[in-house]
């Protein structure tokens, strides 16, 4: 089996099942859906134990998510682009609102960095529905200044230590460091202009050499062209998997097998579950993407054992305040299944057929 069925017990797919929905951020590949809800759990936990600021008790805090997040081309590894993007936020009684007027830096051992520009509509890249926080019957509002900055190069490393700061008009200034994962890419895959196809009702294992700095994966898959009895909805079905808890040890992932965590308790896609768990249908696309997470990441995100509410976030970001900066490496891949159109079509995915 692949790792994400691998791994239930070490690492859960650490992902609400509201999660099916297909809304979601730009930020990473886990999603700042996910954070904000865990960064609402701890605001509204009064007492929590993982950081000596207390969000629960009526006081005002700083509260910083930060990602960077490098994506390489599997076809051409030396191709990579840069993603940033840091949302500061003030937490008071349970409420999360913005910071105008903070500012953000990430610069890397080498020396360069990237400041990061204010986001004046930040829905593309820092998107949280309400009932992630609130409720399905919670108010939509901002839970915090968004900061985003892009590059198609590669401005940082795979491998390299970056220090975040952040600063407020007021003084506040805040800080984290991390070492992101090393580079990977997968193994034995053939991509063409990013697409790659399987047989029609099959599978594809994607594999890969382990990956140094790498505490945690994610896998994300968006699929189209499903038929209406299987999926109704006119938004592409998203499936995530989290293996956490491993780091290094995991090197395949079985699309789209493992990516079927979250229905396996869903009585209304029971015929879903049955026809994915047997391979791609015929006629389905899907947008796949895996990624491997540094340790302040795969801490945000881990299941507490001990703690009641059932999640332990750990801080990487200190000072007048608390939060998360977390680092990724990831690529991406278009499969889609059927059949070979002809001469100089795209090619199969490869060897790692899973059927």
């Amino acid at each position: 089996m692949g790792a994400g069925a691998r791994d239930h017990d070490a690492g859960r797919a650490a992902l609400p099942r509201s999660r099916m929905r297909t809304e979601r951020s730009r930020m990473g590949p886990a999603g700042i859906r996910l954070l904000l809800t865990l960064l609402g759990m701890m605001v509204g936990a009064a007492g929590c134990d993982v950081t000596d600021v207390p969000t629960g008790s009526g006081q005002k805090t700083l509260v910083v998510l930060a990602t960077v997040v490098l994506t390489i081309d599997p076809a051409e590894p030396s191709r990579i682009d840069t993603r940033a993007v840091v949302v500061v936020s003030e937490a008071y009684q349970q409420l999360l609102t913005e910071v105008p007027g903070a500012a953000g830096r990430i610069t890397g051992a080498s020396g360069r960095s990237l400041s990061l520009a204010a986001e004046e509509d930040p829905l593309g890249a820092c998107t949280v529905l309400p009932e992630d926080l609130y409720g399905e019957d919670g108010p939509l509002g901002t839970v915090g200044s968004c900061h985003t900055a892009a590059a198609p190069s590669a401005v940082f490393a795979p491998g390299e230590v970056l220090t975040l700061a952040v600063t407020t008009p007021d003084g506040a200034v805040l800080k984290g460091t991390s070492r992101m994962p090393d580079a990977f890419v997968p193994q034995g895959l053939s991509v063409e202009d990013g697409r790659c196809r399987v047989e029609p009702g099959s599978g594809y294992r994607f594999a890969w050499a382990p990956v140094d700095g790498a505490w945690a994966h994610v896998g994300e898959a968006e699929i189209t062209g499903l038929s209406p009895s299987l999926w109704s909805s006119s938004d592409p079905l998203y499936l995530p998997v989290t293996v956490l808890g491993r780091g290094r040890d995991v090197t395949d992932m079985v699309f789209p097998g493992d990516f079927l965590l979250e229905l396996l308790s869903d009585v209304d896609n029971v015929e879903l579950h049955r026809t994915l768990d047997a391979g791609l249908p015929g006629g389905a696309r899907a947008e796949v993407t895996i990624a491997a997470l540094d340790r302040n990441w795969a801490n945000w995100i881990r299941e507490g054992r001990l703690n009641i509410n059932g999640e332990t976030v750990v801080p990487s970001v200190f000072g007048d305040g608390t939060g998360m900066f977390g680092t990724s490496v990831r690529w991406k891949v278009e499969v889609e299944s059927r059949a070979a159109e002809g001469a100089g079509d795209v090619p199969l995915c490869g060897s790692g057929v899973a059927g």
